[in-house]
C-alpha cells in the first residue's frame, strides 16, 4: 500500500493533476442547415443530419468536412481554444509539484477544449443551369502574379470564436502598412535597371492552373455543360469563362497556447466573361476567402492546393449573385442581321468566276496584328467575304484594324460594312476593282460527295493562295446553325475563304474544322445559299 501511495504522489508531483484526472476525449455537438448533411472530423464519419454529437480526441487542429446534396462541401476547422472548468478546479493541488505540475498541466494538450457546440452553415448552394440558361465553358483559370513578394503574403493570428473576420482584416492592414512603408524605402536606393530586373524575377505566370478543371466539374455537374452535342455545341448560347489569379494571402490561425493551427485563403481573381468567338463582354474582380484547412501531414502541398481551389470555386459560384454576371446568362433567340437591307451591284456576266481557274483572282488574304484569315470577292467594286472570328477583337465590338492582300500582293485597308455575329459571318470594303467575282446565290445547288475547293492561307502569309480539295459530307443542321460538313484539309488560316466547285460556283464560307486525334480532315463551311439573309444583302 505504501508503495501505491509513493507511486501515485511521484506521478501527481511529475505530471499535475490536470494532466491525470482530465479526459482525453470530448463530447462536441456539431449542428448543419440540412438534415441530409454529412458530417466528417479528421475523414471520420461522425455522422447525418442537422444536428450531430461525438466524442473526439482532444490533439490539436481538426479537418471539419461537411457533404450535403446540392451543396459545395463546406470546410471548417476545429482548434482548442480554452481551458475547461476542471482544469482550474485541479489547479490548488499542483501544489504539491511545486513548478512541474503546473508547467505540465498548461502545456497538455488534452487540458484544453474545444467549442462544445460547433456551427457550421451551408452558405454555397450549387445553382443549377435553367432551361433559358447559356452554357458556361471554363478556358483557363491562370496565375498572373506580378511582384510574388507584394502580391502572396502571409499572415498569423490567433483563433478568436467572435470577430475573426475582423481580427483577419486588422492583421492583414497592419501588416501590409509596414510592408509598404520597407519596400517604399527600399526602392529608393535602386536604380531603374535594377528595379526592371528585379520586377522579371518577381513575376509567376502560369497559362493554365489545375482549377480549371475543378471549376469544369461543377459546370458539368450543375448542367452547365452541353453534354449531348458534343460537337456542334451552341456557339450563340454558350458563355466563356477566364479567370485571372492574381494575388493571394495566406492567413495561420493558431489555437490558443499554439495547440494546433489551420490555413485560410483570400484570393484575388479577375474573371473575364467572354462570348465564343473570344470577345471580352465584361470583367468582375473578385475577393474570396477560402474554407479553413488543416495541414495534411503527408501531404501538405495538397492541402494548399485543395485551400486555392476553395477559394476559386466560391468565388464562380458568387458570380451567379453579380448582376453583371446574370445578364449574360440569357439566352438569345433572334439570330438575324438588324442592319438595313444593303443592295450590291450585280456583276456582270463575263465578270462571273465560271471556272475554278479563276477563282484565285477573288480571293484575298486578310490580315490583322493578331493573325489572318481568308476572303473573297462578291462584286468587282471590293466587297468580300469572311468570317467575323477573323474580324473580331479583344473586346466586344472592339473590331481589328484590317489589311486585305489581293492575289497580285496589293495591300489594301480593310473596312467592316456589316457582320453577323451568331452567324459567323461578315463584309468588308476595300477600295479596288476586281476583274472577276464570286457571285452569291439564294439557291441550294451542292450535292453529297460533290467535289469541291477552296483557296487561302494555311498557317502562315506565306502560304496565301494555296488550295485545298475535298468532298461535301452532309449539311448538318444543330443548335440553329446550319454548317456544310467536309472532307478537307484546312487551317485556321483558311477561315474565311470560298467554298467553290468546278465551275466556279460559291457553296459556302469556310469557317471551322474539328482538332483532336482521329479527326484530321473534318471541317465545315457556311451554306453559301443563306449568306444573302444571314447579312441581309441583295444584288440589283
Amino acid at each position: 500500500m505504501k508503495k501505491i501511495i509513493l507511486l501515485f504522489s511521484v506521478t501527481v508531483i511529475l505530471s499535475g493533476c490536470a494532466a491525470i484526472f482530465i479526459p482525453k476525449m470530448q463530447k462536441v455537438t456539431f449542428t448543419t442547415d440540412n438534415k441530409d448533411s454529412k458530417i466528417y472530423v479528421d475523414k471520420e464519419e461522425m455522422g447525418k443530419g442537422k444536428t450531430v454529437t461525438q466524442k473526439v480526441q482532444k490533439n490539436g487542429a481538426k479537418q471539419i468536412i461537411v457533404k450535403t446534396p446540392g451543396f459545395k462541401d463546406t470546410y471548417q476547422a476545429m482548434v482548442q481554444n480554452k481551458r475547461p472548468i476542471a482544469y482550474w478546479c485541479l489547479q490548488p493541488l499542483n501544489f504539491l509539484s511545486v513548478y512541474y505540475g503546473f508547467w505540465i498541466d498548461a502545456m497538455v494538450p488534452k487540458n484544453m477544449i474545444y467549442d462544445k457546440i460547433i456551427k457550421i452553415p451551408n452558405d454555397y448552394k450549387l445553382v443549377t443551369r435553367g432551361q433559358a440558361d447559356k452554357y458556361i465553358d471554363i478556358s483557363n483559370i491562370k496565375l498572373n502574379i506580378k511582384n510574388k513578394d507584394k502580391d502572396i503574403r502571409d499572415y498569423t493570428l490567433q483563433y478568436s470564436t467572435e470577430g475573426l473576420q475582423s481580427k483577419i482584416e486588422q492583421t492583414e492592414k497592419n501588416a501590409n502598412d509596414r510592408t509598404d512603408k520597407a519596400e517604399a524605402k527600399a526602392s529608393k536606393k535602386k536604380n531603374t535597371r535594377n528595379k526592371l530586373e528585379d520586377e522579371d524575377d518577381k513575376k509567376i505566370m502560369y497559362e493554365d492552373t489545375k482549377f480549371t478543371t475543378n471549376v469544369y466539374n461543377t459546370l458539368k455537374r450543375t448542367g452547365f455543360v452541353d453534354t449531348v452535342n458534343t460537337l456542334f455545341y451552341d456557339n450563340n448560347n454558350t458563355l466563356t469563362l477566364e479567370g485571372s489569379i492574381n494575388k493571394i494571402y495566406v492567413y495561420t490561425i493558431y489555437g490558443k497556447k499554439y495547440l494546433g493551427y489551420y490555413y485560410k485563403t483570400k484570393m484575388f481573381l479577375t474573371w473575364y466573361i467572354e462570348n465564343s468567338f473570344g470577345e471580352i463582354l465584361d470583367s468582375i474582380e473578385t475577393k474570396e476567402y477560402s474554407g479553413d484547412f488543416t495541414r495534411d501531414k503527408d501531404k501538405d502541398k495538397d492541402s494548399f492546393e485543395k485551400m486555392f481551389g476553395d477559394a476559386v470555386d466560391i468565388s464562380y459560384l458568387n458570380l451567379h449573385k453579380n448582376p453583371k454576371f446574370t445578364k449574360y446568362l440569357k439566352q438569345e433567340t433572334s439570330f438575324a442581321c438588324t442592319d438595313a437591307p444593303l443592295t450590291l451591284s450585280t456583276i456582270p456576266a463575263k465578270a462571273v468566276i465560271t471556272d475554278k481557274s479563276d477563282a484565285s483572282v477573288a480571293s484575298v488574304i486578310i490580315k490583322s496584328k493578331e493573325g489572318h484569315g481568308s476572303g473573297f470577292a462578291i462584286t468587282q467594286d471590293g466587297y468580300i467575304l469572311t468570317n467575323f472570328h477573323v474580324i473580331a477583337g479583344k473586346y466586344y465590338n472592339k473590331l481589328k484594324d484590317l489589311t486585305v492582300i489581293t492575289s497580285e500582293g496589293e495591300e489594301l485597308k480593310g473596312t467592316v460594312v456589316r457582320y453577323n455575329r451568331y452567324r459567323d459571318i461578315a463584309l468588308i470594303k476595300v477600295d479596288k476593282k476586281f476583274d472577276k467575282a464570286f457571285k452569291l446565290t439564294t439557291t441550294k445547288s451542292f450535292k453529297n460527295l460533290q467535289e469541291v475547293f477552296t483557296i487561302g492561307a494555311p498557317k502562315s502569309v506565306e502560304l496565301g493562295q494555296s488550295v485545298s480539295t475535298g468532298v461535301i459530307s452532309n449539311e448538318r443542321k444543330n443548335n440553329n446553325n446550319n454548317l456544310l460538313q467536309l472532307n478537307m484539309s484546312i487551317n485556321s488560316g483558311n477561315s474565311g475563304g470560298p467554298l467553290f466547285d468546278a465551275a466556279g460556283t460559291v457553296h459556302g464560307v469556310v469557317s471551322s474544322k474539328l482538332i483532336g486525334k482521329n479527326t484530321e480532315g473534318v471541317s465545315f463551311a457556311i451554306p453559301g445559299y443563306m449568306l444573302e439573309e444571314y447579312l441581309n444583302i441583295s444584288y440589283k
